[in-house]
């Protein structure tokens, strides 16, 4: 029984890992910065690999927020009251970490064509500024 044990929890371990490398974070997205941005959302797309909202600030430039795909929206419970919170011109609140440029991107990845929007977010925390909704994960660490 211990044995069975010790190798589903080294399986488990081998099986997640990739999961915090997805897409990996560290070389597209810098950690060690954020930006809070707080506009009108433009537009919701619930979809698997990634989810997208479009927020228009105040300023009227759009950023894209690039989220978590359906399935792990649905399997955290958070998807039904997403899709009836993150509406057309409801007021949200993004905090996240900025893509890096193309260049920084092909440091790690040099046959990256891109394009890369530099008004895109991985987002740390999602709300509406009236409450009414908030989402959140633990940050990343920060790496260089």
């Amino acid at each position: 029984m211990r044995q069975t044990f010790a190798i589903l929890t080294i399986g488990i371990a081998v099986v997640a890992s990739p999961v915090s490398a997805h897409h990996s974070h560290p070389y597209t997205y810098d950690q060690c910065k954020n930006v809070t941005l707080e506009g009108r959302v433009e537009r919701v797309e619930f979809k698997n690999p990634h989810s997208i909202l479009v927020v228009k600030l105040d300023d009227g430039t759009d950023w894209t927020v690039d989220w978590a795909p359906t399935s792990t929206l649905t399997r955290t419970g958070v998807q039904d009251r997403a899709m009836t919170s993150l509406v057309f011109g409801a007021r949200i609140v993004v905090t996240g970490n900025p893509i890096r440029s193309l260049a920084e991107i092909r440091e790690h990845f040099a046959d990256f064509n891109g394009p890369v929007n530099p008004n895109t977010v991985d987002p740390m925390s999602i709300r509406r500024a009236d409450n009414s909704f908030s989402w959140a994960q633990n940050p990343l660490a920060c790496r260089q």
